[in-house]
């Protein structure tokens, strides 16, 4: 496919370095050391506006079968798309930050609106609450995914110092029924279960363990990982959308949430929109204020501010303080590395799920990309021809780094067994490295 992205920021960037081996990729950018930080990338940079006409037809728009604005304003996004659809663009994709933008983008009369369509909105700060909602109702969780309708979990937990697990050989840990221990990621590294030298490996603090579960076997990795039996009480510090959001679907749930925003105008919308919360006005880094409020009873803490360092200072008051759980917005992407280097549970940024959600858009009707873990490892899923030649599991022609982890057959699914073996028509996932991704996806369909 040929691809313009409109923005080599942030997003743009992690977006390129996602399609570039498979795709023809031209960027767009204001900044001309967008070329220098693209330069490693096979793709084309086009320096000027994106939203003026003739840069977009130096950028060829009126060939492309996609066309991606993701710069950090909702309104040269707008425009951007509406330019490149006129300008002759297949379908165009936009990002944008404002819920109000979300609603005009997503309503059915937005041609007669706009005069033209936008065919995707990636509203990054939805993906991002989600995510956060999903990992605070999982005690002891890192992230974890639903898959095939309910029928599987990934889940992913991290060793901690002094934990059970440190200090454990892979090989002598026996986990329960109807789970997979599918790898682990140390310093940046996937190692996958099948890799030589696996069971040998000698588990430390911070490795990410990710698992492969069924329902029944979900709840038994959650026994030996979790801490407590279930959430109940949430602080979240940041009342603006992503705030609000996981606020208000903890309510729902029926977990006591009590949120705090230094605005007093937001501070009145918050309470006119979440009857079940406690909304307070006050600054997040208070710390008597947090101890007022009951800080050290809290089972969570989620900071979602729109400041780095903000959402620092109160992520790290809340571990001396000795809340079991801190889940932190990162915004910024190089940050993320410090926040985990200064002992932050969960460093969450909008950016990954947009990448994710974008080379899901994009990607073959038969492959879906289900996860993207701190950019490093993937987990694909894609149904396998009709042709293909029944292969048991062990010897898939996987590259190292990649593990065939379950396949859905029909209404069923089934993990990883030594006598299980992948036929036509069935859908493999497949967790890998991100490095040898494409190659999976060339050698098994």
């Amino acid at each position: 496919m040929y691809i313009v992205i409109a923005g080599g920021g942030e997003i743009g960037s992690q977006i390129a370095k996602a399609l570039h081996t498979q795709h023809d990729l031209v960027v767009v950018d204001t900044n001309p050391e967008a070329k220098e930080r693209l330069g490693g990338l096979d793709v084309q940079v086009v320096i000027g506006s994106v939203t003026d006409p003739e840069v977009l037809r130096e950028a060829k728009v009126d060939l492309c079968d996609t066309f991606l604005a993701t710069t950090n304003w909702d309104e040269v996004n707008l425009i951007a798309c509406m330019l490149a659809k006129g300008l002759g663009a297949k379908e165009t994709l936009c990002f944008v930050g404002k819920q109000s933008y979300v609603d005009i983008l997503t309503d059915p009369r937005t041609l007669e609106i706009l005069g033209t369509r936008i065919d995707q909105v990636f509203w990054p700060q939805r993906s991002l609450a989600k995510e956060i909602v999903e990992v605070i109702r999982i005690p002891g969780a890192v992230d974890t995914e639903v898959l095939a309708g309910g029928r599987l979990r990934f889940v992913e937990y991290q060793v901690r110092e002094g934990g059970p697990y440190a200090g454990k050989h892979l090989g002598l840990l026996d986990w329960p029924d109807g789970s997979f221990l599918a790898g682990i990621l140390r310093e940046g590294k996937f190692i996958a279960a099948t890799d030589p030298g696996f069971a040998e490996v000698i588990l430390e603090p911070e490795d990410r363990i990710f698992f492969m579960t069924t329902p029944q076997g979900f709840d038994a990795i959650q026994a030996c990982f979790a801490s407590r039996e279930r959430v109940r009480r949430v602080m979240v510090v940041g009342g603006g959308s992503v705030g609000y959001m996981v606020a208000r679907e903890l309510v729902q749930h029926r977990l006591e949430v009590t949120i705090i925003d230094h605005n007093s105008e937001r501070c009145a919308w918050l309470a006119e929109h979440l009857p079940g919360a406690l909304v307070l006005e006050g600054d997040g880094t208070d710390l008597e204020l947090l101890e007022s409020e009951g800080l050290d009873h809290v089972d969570v803490m989620v900071a979602v501010t729109e400041n780095d360092e903000k959402n620092l200072l109160v992520s790290l008051l809340a571990k001396q303080v000795g809340v079991p759980k801190v889940i932190t917005r990162v915004n910024r992407g190089e940050n993320r590395r410090l926040f985990e280097h200064v002992g932050i549970d969960i460093p969450l940024t909008p950016r990954a799920a947009a990448v994710r959600e974008v080379v899901d858009w994009i990607s073959p009707e038969n492959v879906d990309y289900l996860a993207l873990i701190e950019d490093r490892v993937e987990l694909l899923e894609f149904q396998l021809p009709t042709d293909f030649r029944e292969t048991p599991f062990d010897q898939l022609p996987l590259p190292r780094g990649a593990v065939a982890v379950a396949l859905e057959r029909g209404t069923r699914v089934y993990l990883r067994a030594p006598l299980l073996a992948a036929k036509g028509g069935d859908k493999l996932l497949v967790l890998a490295d991100r490095q040898v991704a494409h190659e999976v996806l060339a050698q098994v369909r």
